[in-house]
């Protein structure tokens, strides 16, 4: 995977899953981009009471639907709802590249050493590991770190990767149908789908 700026997106556009759904139909439909923005404000359809943020969550919903070929484009918005939902994690995944870096080095060794809980203080540790490495990553104030985790935790549970109890993860494998799962495997990025998987796969 191409090296990528590291970024506080999730801070303030999470999982979004409904938001892209929305987008994804418009686009399906025919719809320009400009034709797109304007439906979302005037019909407010993220309950947003600002232009200003309504344009940016359109922005980054954009760039993941980027990251998805035509194939995984139309399963993301005909497929069961779990299924759609790892499609759109696939897309985070690669859009983001510390959560991936997370999801890799914290999140999917868990799944391969069958420990299926992840504390906040594991999350804390990697991000001080990554302060260490990274001059980004040591220029964030602790509150856009303790953001970040918060983020990372909710994205992981809104996809149905975790349940939340008491600041632990609670780990559990993604429901992908089948024909999706094995278009993933044979088709895209190994160390992604991997993640996607908790599965070491190869």
């Amino acid at each position: 995977m191409a090296a990528k700026k590291y970024l506080t997106t999730l801070n303030t556009r999470s999982f979004l899953y409904e938001e892209t759904k929305q987008v994804a139909s418009l686009l399906h439909q025919g719809k320009r981009h400009d034709e797109i923005a304007e439906i979302i404000w005037e019909k407010n359809l993220f309950q947003l009471t600002s232009e200003d943020r309504a344009n940016r969550f359109y922005s980054e919903i954009q760039k993941r639907l980027e990251e998805l070929d035509i194939y995984l484009f139309n399963q993301f918005l005909a497929t069961d709802i779990p299924t759609s939902k790892a499609i759109l994690f696939y897309a985070l995944l690669k859009k983001d590249q510390l959560f991936y870096e997370w999801m890799r080095e914290v999140v999917w060794v868990k799944f391969l050493v069958l420990d299926w809980q992840i504390s906040r203080e594991e999350t804390e540790a990697f991000f001080e590991l990554k302060a260490m490495q990274n001059k980004t990553v040591a220029s964030w104030t602790p509150e856009t770190k303790s953001l970040l985790i918060d983020s990372y935790h909710r994205v992981l549970h809104e996809v149905d990767m975790a349940n939340v109890v008491e600041d632990v993860l609670q780990l559990q494998r993604l429901a992908i149908n089948e024909d999706i799962r094995t278009y993933l495997i044979e088709r895209k990025e190994i160390e992604i789908v991997e993640v996607m998987l908790g599965e070491l796969i190869g």
